[in-house]
């Protein structure tokens, strides 16, 4: 409670209602609703740094010892589809606004083909040997039965992941340079608010690193309520991925999640049901990429 107080007499508020939401604080005061929500890293140079880029699609936020406090915006009712390709719109600005190239550092390089070549085979033995011991029971639990059903699926996810990321490792080490951006890094339907301005809010994670892990983290998050494949159209055509960006981007968004039982079959059907979506929503995504890149290659080739 000293945050808001604080924030309540540095501006002289009067204070009319208060409540708590999803760990936010929500105040009406004489001028205005405020929001308050805890952030161990907060940066102050933000706000300006953007807005000098001319991105202006972020709250202006204030510090209160481990809070921050922006405008609350009153959200205005649109299908999440439409809401998804507003956000593309505003994602392909930020990392065009803030791109700059930097040399390529060959340990980063294979640190990143490392963690992910150990994921990936991890992943690989932890299902083959989940298929050994479901295989041996006599009968097999509903959601067992379904993840066998499905498990080739999640092999050839894997295998394809593999590919992908020892071509994105193979043309990476020879790269000089690679191009940097600044990353809200956790960017989905629910940090985006549209209402009399558009806003990403949520910068608690914002980082500069390549630029694939935004969408990345969108297609994860939100691949169940969205068409991804038109949204990554969109935010093609105003930002497009370079050859290494792309394979990495493949590989990665190609990993599925690791399935672990628990007691309760209801659960468990739901979440291998929720990985086996992934697995195929996924492939269906990826074939369509790789269906434009070798048009792509033909075009150029007939040149």
């Amino acid at each position: 409670m000293n945050n808001i107080k604080k924030f309540i007499e540095k501006y002289n508020l009067n204070v009319r209602s208060y409540e708590e939401k999803n760990n936010i604080k929500i105040i009406d005061t004489d001028k205005g609703k405020y929001i308050i929500k805890k952030s161990n890293n907060y940066d102050k140079d933000l706000y300006k740094y953007l807005t000098s880029k001319n991105f202006n699609y972020i709250l202006e936020r204030e510090a209160f010892d481990n809070y921050e406090v922006y405008p609350y915006i009153n959200e205005i009712e649109i299908p999440n589809q439409e809401k998804g390709i507003e956000l593309v719109y505003v994602l392909s600005l930020l990392h065009n606004k803030t791109t700059y190239f930097k040399e390529v550092k060959i340990d980063k390089v294979k640190e990143i083909y490392e963690k992910y070549q150990q994921q990936i085979l991890y992943l690989d033995h932890y299902y083959h040997d989940m298929q050994d011991v479901i295989e041996q029971k006599i009968y097999m639990s509903p959601g067992e039965y379904l993840l066998i059903r499905n498990i080739s699926l999640i092999y050839s996810a894997l295998a394809y992941s593999k590919i992908k990321l020892e071509e994105w490792y193979e043309y990476k080490i020879k790269q000089k340079k690679e191009r940097i951006v600044l990353l809200h890094n956790k960017p989905c339907i629910e940090h985006f608010i549209i209402g009399n301005q558009k806003s990403l809010i949520s910068w608690n994670n914002c980082k500069r690193d390549i630029p694939i892990y935004d969408f990345l983290y969108f297609y994860k998050h939100d691949y169940m309520d969205l068409e991804m494949s038109t949204l990554f159209e969109i935010y093609k055509s105003r930002f497009c991925y370079t050859k290494d960006e792309k394979l990495l981007f493949l590989a990665l968004i190609s990993i599925p999640d690791k399935i672990t039982f628990t007691s309760s079959n209801y659960k468990n059907c739901i979440n291998v049901n929720k990985v086996v979506k992934y697995v195929e929503k996924t492939r269906n995504f990826v074939l369509k990429e790789n269906e434009e890149q070798q048009e792509e290659y033909h075009n150029e080739f007939n040149k």
